[in-house]
């Protein structure tokens, strides 16, 4: 079973949903009520990495084995791209303040944005920003879920990390550029039963980039 997350792909969730740690694995355990799934194997790519972790330690007791990929919450976000999600966050937030409609200024009443003081952005010289509000209007995604969804990119306190009982397979990109392998894999030898792969010259996606080695690692751990 390959899944859209929430407010990707198809998935739909309800006005309430929070795509946050909690509410995710909320969305999981009922995805594999649905399935009548008692326990499950989980293979997750970033963030659907994190999505797998956080449900392995939240409910041990229905995961059997894991793969995480580049996981989004095992160290933090390198500094440049912490920097550009600032920067977009503030971007967006002027955009929106300005009075691109009044849905969208709706999305950052609960972020504090100053619709006043950013009157005067000029809403057009952005169009990645207007592109992305474009998508969030589309969608009828509120702009805080966005922000709930940032979360993930919070690395999962490493005291917590020993505590995963399920088997771990954990497939990394030497050269990923949000989550760096050499900061990522001493926090992954301290989970009790794992198995790292880090794949030479692969940045955040081997899924794509050694699609081969990565079957074979998947369907030779899963047995």
């Amino acid at each position: 079973v390959f899944p859209d997350l929430p407010l990707h792909g198809r998935t739909e969730v309800g006005e309430g949903f929070r795509p946050n740690p909690g509410g995710l694995v909320a969305w999981l355990e009922a995805l594999l009520d649905a399935l009548d799934a008692e326990r499950a194997d989980l293979c997750g790519l970033s963030l659907g990495g994190a999505v797998s972790l956080h449900f392995a330690l939240e409910r041990p007791d229905r995961v059997r084995r894991m793969v995480l990929v580049d996981a989004a919450n095992i160290v933090a976000l390198d500094e440049a791209y912490r920097q550009f999600i600032s920067e977009m966050r503030e971007n967006l937030g002027s955009a929106v303040g300005a009075g691109v409609t009044t849905s969208r200024q709706c999305w950052t009443d609960d972020l504090g944005f100053d619709g006043a003081k950013n009157a005067a952005v000029d809403l057009c010289a952005d169009p990645i920003v207007m592109a992305v509000l474009d998508y969030l209007e589309q969608r009828g995604i509120p702009f805080e879920q966005v922000m709930h969804g940032l979360e993930f990119l919070k690395p999962v306190d490493p005291g917590r990390l020993p505590q995963v009982t399920a088997p771990t397979l954990a497939i990394w990109g030497s050269e990923d550029p949000f989550f760096p392998a050499d900061e990522a894999v001493p926090l992954l030898e301290t989970l009790p039963d794992v198995r790292i792969e880090v794949l030479e010259g692969v940045g955040h996606n081997p899924v794509l980039e050694m699609p081969d080695r990565f079957v074979e690692l998947v369907l030779a751990f899963l047995g």
